[in-house]
């Protein structure tokens, strides 16, 4: 099942009218119409975790099964597949401020450097 397939269904789960999900995202009603309908077949990363934010989900719950999101990670430089959990980390890192990305790459490389 697609992302666009997802959003759709879930929405509805919502009992939540595209109009309704659109503005809670802060999008135009016609392009989240788009999306579900797969008139545009990519929803970019950022869309996809306001959707699953609004619609109660993890976005790694959203992108599950669709291959144009899990053939990107396969550009990973040593070739490795990326669980949901280290998605919904990556998509949770890239929202905080640059300071706090700053202390979590720090506690990385003291963890990195303790084990090794």
């Amino acid at each position: 099942m697609t992302v666009n397939q997802k959003i759709r269904i879930l929405r509805k789960e919502k009992n939540m009218t595209i109009s309704n999900l659109a503005e809670k995202v802060g999008i135009y009603q016609s392009l989240l119409t788009r999306y579900e309908t797969g008139v545009i077949s990519y929803v970019p990363i950022e869309l996809i975790n306001k959707l699953a934010d609004t619609l109660g989900c993890k976005a790694s719950d959203l992108v599950e099964g669709d291959e144009r999101y899990t053939q990107k990670k396969k550009r990973h430089p040593v070739n490795q597949q990326i669980t949901s959990d280290e998605f919904e980390l990556i998509s949770n890192y890239r929202k905080l401020p640059n300071e706090m990305k700053s202390i979590v790459k720090e506690m990385c490389a003291l963890h990195i450097s303790v084990t090794h």
